[in-house]
């Protein structure tokens, strides 16, 4: 099965760079040197820590008109990067604890996946084909912040 991985647009980081707030919000992001792997919510890519300058600040992730996602804390580069684009699951994140949340009509989540012993490609698949999934949303598993939204191709 195909699917897309969404991250947080180029044009959104590009943003948040430039004004030094979050979108939406208003609240100042927070610059800081990576402590921890994150990944960059625009790349996708780990950080290094205590070698990469990142910011902090808050996101709503997009989902439909009628959907109420939280907003929370994301990371992305500091200095510019490029926004995931290839195709397939980005291998920086598959060192990560992973959560799949699969999504339906009016952002409801059907199903959570948290497990380890299935590649990212096999828990995508499974909910595209067994749920009423029309996306997922794919969080942090231990801190449960938004990384990215997955898509059928």
């Amino acid at each position: 099965m195909q699917f897309t991985v969404r991250p947080i647009t180029q044009q959104l980081a590009d943003e948040v760079r430039r004004t030094r707030l979050s979108p939406g919000y208003g609240h100042p992001a927070h610059l800081e040197m990576a402590r921890g792997t994150g990944p960059c919510r625009c790349c996708l890519q780990p950080f290094v820590a205590g070698r990469d300058a990142r910011l902090l600040f808050t996101y709503r992730p997009a989902g439909h008109d009628d959907s109420l996602l939280a907003p929370g804390p994301v990371f992305i580069h500091a200095e510019q990067c490029q926004a995931y684009a290839a195709p397939g699951f980005p291998d920086g994140l598959r060192s990560l604890p992973l959560a799949f949340e699969a999504r339906a009509s009016g952002s409801r989540v059907i199903e959570l996946v948290t497990s380890r012993e299935s590649s990212p490609e096999e828990h995508i698949e499974r909910l595209f084909e067994t749920t009423a999934a029309e996306w997922i949303q794919l969080r942090n598993a231990e801190a449960g912040c938004f990384i990215a939204r997955v898509d059928r191709a």
